[in-house]
């Protein structure tokens, strides 16, 4: 008899915990997202075997073109109390599982006889109102999503935190810890951990108007090297920092306006965000850079124009004792097609980090979406491409890019959708060539993706 899924395994459990709860008076939802994705062509197949592949000289000559398949599945039930006061919250993931894939870090794969026991916990966390409070004040703990900026960090992590609301403004307070080191005979110092504190409060003075200002703090003691078994290559996130000692803020202001015009609704977004502090990577360096963003638009009946723009500081000499290659803790940006997420298999990719290495990045990239019908839209977009800071042979010009998609709803919450993005490569992507190719000019770099994804 062939063994039963663990994910469904899962999803029965917690369909069952869910019915039983409606005996005792408990509100139950569960929602999913099924996605069903394909890689349909790229020339450059060592670009996306994986995550972070900017990291490797991955870019390569003649036969790397690839086609593949995969899913993400992610089903989540939310249990609460008929007052809403209390919600309980757990999420499961499954993939993403390759088709025919063997094995996965995970455990498992996409080979014959199913996945095995390819599956995560996305969410697991608890929510509720603080008593005698009138205003909103909701204390959540577990593994939460966490969001501070969408440059900064905006992922899942176990931690607590304390969303408020009151008038126009509203506010979070939140400790999360990434990682862990338990005292030892030898390791006794019990606050070596990967610690952060977050502090964030959001007003809307006039209508149309949305800013925020936040702060985080992380920080961590080193310790011993031989106890450490994270990543040891150089890292430019800090969710991937090993033994590294460090002690980061990371101030900033973001915000969102919106006006009716004479020909449509304007639109401006912002960001503007500070990174102090030091860092043992390697030695003791003190550590001051920057990112800036904008995006300038406007929706006019069917059609939205945006032009965004961003610049995050690199470090052009990693000897001066300082620091100013910005770092995010854990993101995804989805800016293009073929450097960041923008695909839509998109766990695969070159960078999920707004720069590349700790050169920074400058970005420009001028879109255009078109609505055809209430379920066609398409969109077109032209960005040029370049690192804040020199790469090895000197350049910065990492090329342009033109990428452009289609979306087709075939049924009111199920999308088909289609996208291609094809960057004319320059100078700065032949540091990238690696392999047998290795001091070749990197070749134009293309790449085709599609989904179907019911969402419930």
């Amino acid at each position: 008899m062939k063994k039963i899924s663990v994910f469904w395994a899962v999803l029965v459990l917690v369909m069952a915990v869910g019915l039983a709860g409606q005996a005792a008076a408990v509100d139950v939802v569960i929602h999913g997202d099924l996605n069903n994705r394909m890689n349909i062509h790229t020339n450059q197949s060592q670009m996306y075997k994986g995550s972070e592949t900017v990291k490797s000289q991955s870019v390569r000559h003649d036969d790397n073109s690839a086609f593949w398949g995969d899913i993400k599945y992610r089903l989540w039930t939310e249990l609460g109390t008929n007052d809403g006061k209390v919600k309980g919250v757990y999420a499961i993931e499954l993939g993403s599982l390759r088709f025919g894939q063997p094995d996965y870090s995970k455990g498992g794969g996409g080979t014959y006889s199913g996945d095995g026991v390819n599956i995560e916990t996305r969410w697991a966390y608890t929510d509720f109102q603080l008593p005698f409070v009138d205003s909103k004040a909701r204390v959540q703990v577990g593994l939460i999503p966490f969001d501070v900026n969408p440059y900064v960090w905006r992922e899942t992590v176990l931690g607590t935190q304390l969303l408020g609301s009151t008038n126009a403004f509203d506010y979070k307070l939140a400790w999360v810890r990434g990682y862990e080191v338990y005292p030892t005979d030898t390791q006794k110092n019990a606050f070596q951990d990967a610690d952060a504190i977050m502090l964030r409060g959001d007003i809307q003075p006039m209508e149309g108007f949305k800013t925020g200002a936040f702060f985080l703090y992380q920080r961590m003691n080193g310790f011993d090297q031989k106890n450490d078994k994270r990543l040891v290559e150089p890292a430019y996130e800090i969710k991937s920092f090993g033994k590294d000692d460090y002690h980061l803020y990371t101030i900033g202001l973001d915000g969102k306006y919106t006006q009716k015009t004479g020909f449509g609704n304007a639109f401006f977004n912002y960001d503007l965000i500070y990174q102090g502090g030091n860092i043992d990577q390697p030695g003791d360096q003190d550590v001051s850079a920057y990112f800036l963003h904008a995006d300038l638009g406007v929706n006019i009946d069917r059609l939205r124009l945006t032009y965004t723009t961003w610049y995050a500081s690199g470090d052009d000499d990693p000897t001066d004792g300082t620091k100013h290659n910005f770092m995010s803790t854990d993101v995804d940006i989805f800016d293009s097609i073929v450097l960041f997420e923008g695909g839509l298999t998109d766990d695969n990719y070159f960078t999920e980090a707004p720069y590349i290495l700790d050169k920074g990045f400058y970005l420009n990239k001028l879109g255009a979406d078109y609505k055809f019908t209430g379920k066609t839209t398409a969109g077109l977009a032209l960005l040029y491409l370049m690192t804040a800071e020199d790469l090895a042979n000197g350049s910065k010009k990492l090329g342009t890019e033109i990428d452009a998609y289609i979306s087709y709803k075939l049924y009111t919450n199920v999308e088909l959708k289609l996208n291609y993005g094809y960057l004319f490569s320059d100078d700065g992507m032949d540091n990238f060539v690696g392999g047998i190719d290795k001091g070749k000019p990197a070749e134009d770099i293309y790449r085709s993706t599609m989904w179907i994804r019911y969402t419930f």
